[in-house]
């Protein structure tokens, strides 16, 4: 008796399932193509729009969007449409409209979003902490956050409130509770509720020692206390250390400097040194300021670089379309390097400030994807995917690049050092020297490799536009190809775009 009511549980249990089953197939039969997200949630596409629905066929997020992303770690998944971006909960809930250009991970309670520029904050339960009408806000630290409205500074509590108003040029680091700001070109004191403990009103304050401090207030300067009241007491003015006269002649200019026991007398560049020692004698000397020499134009190409690999559409979006979903990238992860060994340098201005710049290197890009595709090629020698059949902790393509630049530099010498801030700009040309997919995949608890080497169909010659900017040994620049990625009609229209920092190397 006991084995009967065992294989009826059974047969009951299977026959439920199944039952389930066909429920779930017989409502996801009513769209055009799904995908589950994770179990029991599943995004769809009806008419070319897509949208979000669980298991039994309730409605999380309409058919209205052109693009739904995977859920993120804490549940919530980016909805795209009109080129705005919104946030869902997987309970239906929207956390915020499609109407924002970026939507950052939720950090400390609080989602960070990007709307026409300005920057603005969620709370994780969807409701509007900061409005979107800053500039930058940077990280809290100890429960207030420095921000950046309309060009002045202030700071903002954990609620979004400006406890320091947005009116300062600039706000020096807190110390013992007070901080230095910068008002209408003139020096001040606040507190961290932005109370006003010195008015602003100075051309400079040095540090306090012993409650006072000097200041420099209307070309004087004073001794002031931590209120800003102006202390009676003596102080030091500047004096030069050196007396100059001088005097002209029709063809020649002639200083006299003294300094201690030398005297110099300047004529033009040369100049004549008299020493007296003790009055006992006195040398002469004759010294000629040696000829300002200009130096020869080299160029900044050469070094080694790390950059994110990226790419957009036709029409300059990162976002793709569903019908390429399958080349969705993890951006964070999609990163290269670069290694540039050669460089000629041609000087076309006679001070050497401006030149063109050449040479050659090789680049590595990787690009990440986050999703179970995997890229190949169809019997038609298209460039498509295959789902995989178990789990994936690696999904990468990786191709190389011999690339050949031409950029117009300018430099300017900034400094006692005379050392070049530098930006270019050119055009950049590469030859693939090969390409390949990686796979790493979790079968079983254990991890096992494929490497699939192929073009698939990427394009053999690319041509593009660089821009760079740097100084001495750091290097910012990015590169956008004006040649899609894949050849015509053999694969998606992207066009590869690279952002990287690299460190200059005088080889």
């Amino acid at each position: 008796m006991q084995n009967i009511k065992q294989t009826l549980f059974i047969l009951s249990f299977i026959f439920l399932s199944m039952t389930l089953t066909g429920q779930n197939d017989s409502i996801l039969q009513h769209y055009d193509r799904y995908w589950e997200m994770s179990p029991g949630i599943y995004r769809v596409l009806l008419d070319g729009k897509m949208g979000v629905i669980d298991e039994s066929g309730k409605m999380i997020a309409p058919c209205e969007f052109s693009q739904v992303w995977d859920l993120n770690n804490k549940g919530y998944f980016k909805v795209l449409k009109d080129r705005k971006l919104g946030l869902y909960k997987t309970d239906g809930t929207l956390l915020i409209p499609a109407e924002y250009d970026q939507i950052w991970p939720a950090e400390d309670g609080r989602i960070k979003v990007l709307k026409n520029g300005k920057i603005g904050f969620f709370s994780q339960s969807g409701g509007i902490l900061i409005p979107a009408e800053y500039q930058q806000i940077w990280a809290y630290k100890d429960g207030k956050a420095r921000a950046l409205k309309n060009g002045q500074i202030g700071y903002l509590n954990q609620n979004g409130y400006e406890i320091i108003p947005c009116i300062y040029q600039q706000i020096w680091e807190f110390k013992d509770g007070k901080a230095r700001v910068l008002k209408n070109g003139k020096l001040g004191y606040i507190n961290e509720t932005g109370q006003e403990l010195i008015p602003a009103q100075y051309s400079q304050i040095w540090e306090f020692e012993e409650g006072k401090a000097k200041a420099l207030y209307n070309g004087e300067m004073v001794w002031i206390d931590t209120q800003g009241n102006i202390l009676d007491l003596p102080i030091e003015q500047p004096v030069d250390k050196e007396k100059t006269d001088s005097w002209e002649t029709d063809t020649h200019r002639y200083s006299k400097e003294s300094n201690n026991d030398t005297t110099v007398i300047r004529v033009w560049s040369s100049h004549v040194e008299i020493v007296e020692d003790d009055g006992r004698h006195v040398s002469v000397g004759f010294r000629t300021k040696p000829r300002k020499r200009y130096n020869r134009f080299k160029g900044h190409y050469t070094g080694a670089s790390l950059n994110f690999n990226n790419y957009v559409t036709s029409d300059g979006s990162f976002s793709l379309p569903p019908e390429h979903q399958f080349m969705d990238l993890n951006a964070a992860k999609s990163v290269g390097f670069t290694f540039n060994f050669i460089q000629h340098s041609i000087q076309l201005q006679k001070r050497g400030n401006i030149g063109l710049v050449t040479g050659m290197g090789i680049e590595w890009s990787n690009y990440r994807f986050d999703s179970k595709y995997i890229l190949t090629k169809n019997d038609q020698g298209e460039t498509t995917y295959k789902l995989s059949e178990y789990p994936i902790k690696k999904n990468k393509l990786t191709t190389c690049y011999l690339n050949v630049p031409l950029l117009l530099e300018f430099q300017i010498p900034i400094g006692e050092q005379r050392y070049p801030l530098y930006f270019s700009a050119g055009a950049i040309g590469g030859l693939r020297l090969g390409s390949h997919t990686k796979v790493i995949y979790n079968i079983d608890g254990s991890s096992s490799k494929k490497k699939n080497r192929n073009d698939f169909n990427l394009q053999t010659w690319r041509y593009g536009t660089t821009f760079r900017l740097g100084y001495r040994a750091i290097n910012l620049y990015a590169d956008y190809y004006l040649s899609s990625m894949f050849e015509k009609d053999k694969g998606p229209e992207l066009y590869p775009v690279n952002v990287g920092l690299l460190f200059y190397i005088d080889i």
